[in-house]
């Protein structure tokens, strides 16, 4: 797809073919308003955080068809501060809705950082240039903007957008200012940790049954995005803390960097988990959820008793999540357990799976209901027959239901939606479903 500048057209615009007025000012919802309470709207309008998400929504909801879409983005964010006044946007604002009014599918756009978007059909470029221009002399008056566009590459106030040529460059920008691609980035640039001993774990293992460790339990919606059908929740994934289990019980050393150590502590976490869930009152509204286990766990006592203390409609809401390199080495057991796991109503997810593993696997083999597969880059780097047979298992009716985990990029939503993937997890999702952006 060819990438347009998005510059001003050469030259000096045409005149406007509207000028700053005194008098009622129209509100941004089409609705007047007397001009002393414009920068009331605005101020309002500022503090609404979910303007920049409005704008990616109306976005996606012209994805399919952005043929006759232009649009002008007003950098007001790069101004002085002292140019951002309440009756500088008022102005500015009231110029843009007379635009707007002429013009089919009109739509104003303040967004949180001052940034303002006027996008409209069927609107010829040089009107919006005008407008730019327009806008620009009400807040700079014969003054050339003196800072970088990022949107052109050169010191202009304003970029115009053919959404026909520029869609997705325009959306890419929409995503950053909703929040969508930053969403994976906290925990970044974090300093390496010590390694755990035998000694740290049993003090840990002995610890973690002294005090209550309920609120290191938490929740993460699993998702159902079916093409269609309204995005709900299918069930609640619990699951432990690890950086807050260390922060309180090793700080500065990793409870994950020696995997044996690592396993044996879980064992002893499921203990404890299965116990706080036994109990109706910490139970409380999970009434669909996931439960990271391992197999040795589901033999032992403790589950028995869990199990006991489930009424039967609990249970049926239930998932046991287990990883698959403890599925892979403890085949023989975890086949003699899931005929009884499932008489009593629990569901299976094979938990952890990467592409390549999808690729290699014998489903057939492993009886489960659910198998969750962790986004992640080499998605991007896999070969045509890989993906050829990934997909041929994605869609094979005969299949358990594939979930994409660790949903934290835009792509990985993308990856979902082309792979017939109807279940998403991940921050990235939980921003989405918060800030109704449509998938």
């Amino acid at each position: 797809m060819r990438k347009d500048p998005g510059r001003p057209i050469p030259g000096k615009a045409p005149a406007p073919p509207f000028q700053a007025h005194a008098g009622p000012a129209p509100a941004l919802c089409g609705k007047s308003r007397t001009s002393r309470n414009v920068p009331g709207l605005v101020e309002s309008m500022v503090s609404m955080t979910d303007q920049n998400a409005r704008f990616l929504v109306h976005l996606k909801g012209i994805a399919d068809q952005p043929a006759g879409y232009r649009a002008v983005h007003l950098m007001v964010s790069a101004l002085p501060a002292a140019k951002k006044s309440r009756d500088n946007l008022s102005r500015a604002i009231r110029l843009l809705v007379d635009v707007k009014a002429r013009y089919k599918d009109g739509e104003i756009f303040l967004m949180k950082n001052l940034d303002i978007i006027l996008l409209s059909k069927d609107i010829a470029r040089p009107v919006l240039a005008a407008a730019g221009e327009a806008v620009q002399q009400v807040f700079l008056g014969q003054m050339p903007p003196t800072f970088a566009n990022p949107l052109t590459g050169a010191n202009d106030f304003y970029a115009l957008f053919d959404l026909s040529r520029d869609f997705e460059r325009l959306h890419g920008w929409a995503e950053e200012a909703a929040g969508v691609a930053r969403a994976a980035k906290s925990g970044d640039g974090a300093e390496p940790k010590g390694m755990i001993d035998v000694a740290v774990l049993a003090r840990i293992k002995e610890d973690i049954h002294k005090i209550d460790i309920s609120p290191m339990l938490f929740n993460q919606p699993v998702y159902f995005i079916g093409d269609g059908q309204k995005t709900s929740v299918m069930f609640h994934e619990v699951y432990m803390s690890i950086p807050i289990l260390e922060d309180k019980f090793c700080p500065g050393q990793s409870l994950t960097s020696r995997k044996g150590l690592f396993t044996d502590l879980t064992e002893e976490l499921d203990i404890v988990v299965l116990r706080i869930l036994a109990d109706p009152d910490e139970r409380g509204g999970r009434r669909r959820m996931s439960i990271n286990v391992n197999i040795a766990t589901l033999a032992s006592p403790t589950f028995v008793k869990f199990d006991a203390e489930l009424p039967p409609d609990a249970r049926q809401g239930v998932v046991l999540e287990i990883n698959k390199t403890d599925v892979f080495e403890n085949m023989r057991l975890y086949r003699e357990l899931v005929p009884f796991l499932r008489d009593r109503g629990y569901r299976v997810l094979l938990d952890g799976l990467s592409f390549y593993n999808v690729a290699a696997i014998d489903f057939e083999g492993i009886d489960c209901d659910f198998a969750k597969i962790f986004w992640s880059g080499e998605a991007s780097s896999l070969t045509d027959d890989v993906l050829a047979r990934i997909y041929s298992k994605l869609r094979a009716p005969d299949m358990p239901r594939f979930l994409l985990g660790r949903c934290d990029t835009a792509e990985s939503i993308r990856f979902a939606r082309s792979a017939g993937i109807g279940l998403v997890q991940g921050r990235l999702v939980d921003h989405m479903v918060k800030k109704n952006i449509p998938f």
